[in-house]
């Protein structure tokens, strides 16, 4: 028995019609084959916005529907013009809206008609948050599949309208929360080409060629042929091997579920999964930006160690402290390292990276002098808090032999009092220990930072990403 999830990308149910009809019905049946031979299947399922625009538009088949639904199709119409005018979040959610029961619908008759029982589960960016909901999830995606249900399962546009979800990366989840043998996905290629004319076909590839090959050719979905090799990989780390195959392949199913069957492109794991501790961040959550790292830091990682703001050389995204980001090569964003929770939000990271741990003190006590110093931080009268020449924390970002140095002062200095106040609120949450040896100390009102050897040892322990949470793939 094969635990299997099948993705079934907008590329591969797109038609001038809405949905590709001949496409959804073939794949429900041999669904039911499968099922029948003893495999449990979940289905992902892009389409509920696309045929919620169709069905707003009054295009295609519903255009010859009867007069009471035309009515109701007409007032929904009026209600999304309306929506139009105001806040973008109403417009785009609409289509999920009206979307999504009439694509359950639609699955459900398809479904019905070979003998199989389906249940909808709608999955948010919050799911996708918590550690405790994946599990959740898992655990009905599992009783349900055992029961003999198909699960289907889709990104909630509706609730999350203005960051709609990359039903690739909720696939990933669903594999890995399910504890799936394998993951299709099924686009409107057979397979992932290195080139544009599609004959250099890709059989075979490890997560780290995975996340590292450049493709030019791919999928018209939300995600493309990136995303899916990218989502992948991390499946693969987690021990769910991944097929990348044509939903219009004749028994794609069947040939799929048959390790011996050659089709599309295979993505395995590179030996031993992830531990089931570290999946959630590994594969399941949704990350929130990525952290771009260098070599020395990912040198550092792979040993054991932490990820200090050193290493830190770019920071992509906005995001709160605790969210989960990539870590991924300066050199080479495309390359996955890992992944990790961050200690501290996007705008102290930016306004940190790549500073050594006296630079960091030095730009933390501007930083206060700004938040707390008052007219006592102006030094003389009329002077500036951001005066080189009367602090010394000033000075030496100024002078640093780093450019990142002169880059936190510059950004220091065009801080609005507003900025200000959010930044350094956002480090005394972010930070409180670290916080608490600079506003005891007081220095960093004349522009000295600390000098004790409690103050010192805080400093040198700030890092960007939190230890315990920090996952590593092998590369």
């Amino acid at each position: 028995m094969t635990r299997q999830v099948i993705k079934l990308g907008s590329s591969s149910i797109a038609s001038r019609d809405g949905l590709a009809l001949d496409i959804i019905a073939g794949l429900v049946s041999q669904i039911a084959v499968a099922q029948r031979a003893g495999h449990e299947i979940i289905l992902v399922t892009s389409g509920a916005a696309r045929l919620g625009r169709r069905l707003l538009a009054f295009e295609g088949p519903t255009a010859g529907a009867a007069p009471a639904l035309q009515a109701l199709v007409g007032s929904v119409r009026s209600a999304l013009d309306a929506a139009s005018a105001g806040p973008g979040a109403v417009a785009t959610a609409m289509p999920a809206a009206v979307g999504q029961p009439a694509l359950m619908a639609l699955y459900r008759q398809l479904a019905a008609a070979v003998g199989v029982e389906v249940c909808q589960i709608l999955v948010s960016r919050s799911d996708l948050g918590s550690p405790r909901a994946m599990a959740d999830l898992g655990h009905l995606l599992r009783e349900s599949a055992r029961r003999g249900l198909l699960p289907i399962v889709n990104g909630n546009d509706a609730a999350n309208p203005l960051s709609a979800l990359d039903n690739d990366q909720v696939a990933v989840a669903v594999a890995v929360a399910a504890e799936a043998d394998r993951l299709l996905f099924l686009t409107d290629v057979r397979a992932a080409y290195r080139d544009s004319s599609l004959s250099e076909r890709i059989v075979r590839l490890t997560p780290d060629e995975a996340r590292a090959v450049r493709v030019t050719a791919g999928g018209t979905g939300r995600g493309g042929m990136g995303s899916k090799l990218g989502a992948a990989a991390r499946a693969a780390c987690c021990g769910v091997e991944c097929v990348i195959g044509s939903a219009t392949e004749p028994d794609v199913v069947a040939r799929s579920l048959n390790p011996r069957a050659r089709v599309g492109t295979v993505i395995r794991g590179p030996g031993a999964p992830l531990e089931p501790s570290r999946r959630w961040i590994g594969g399941m959550a949704y990350s929130a930006g990525s952290v771009h790292i260098n070599r020395e830091a990912e040198v550092s990682l792979r040993t054991g160690s932490t990820l200090f703001l050193s290493g830190v050389k770019r920071v992509d995204g906005e995001f709160t402290a605790g969210s989960v980001v990539e870590l991924v090569d300066v050199r080479h964003p495309q390359r996955l390292i890992g992944r990790g929770s961050v200690a501290m939000p996007a705008s102290l990271l930016r306004l940190l990276r790549a500073l050594s741990p006296h630079q960091v003190a030095c730009a933390i006590s501007v930083l206060l002098r700004l938040r707390y110093g008052g007219a006592a931080a102006a030094g003389e009268p009329g002077g500036s808090p951001l005066d080189p020449d009367a602090f010394k924390d000033c000075r030496e970002l100024a002078d640093g032999t780093s450019r990142a140095s002169r880059e936190a002062l510059a950004q220091l200095t065009s801080l609005s009092g507003d900025r200000v106040t959010d930044l350094a609120d956002a480090l005394l949450l972010a930070q409180p220990g670290l916080c608490t040896a600079f506003l005891l100390d007081r220095g960093f009102l004349h522009g000295q930072v600390p000098e004790g050897p409690a103050a010192r040892r805080v400093v040198r322990s700030v890092h960007a990403v939190h230890r315990e949470s920090l996952v590593v793939y092998p590369g």
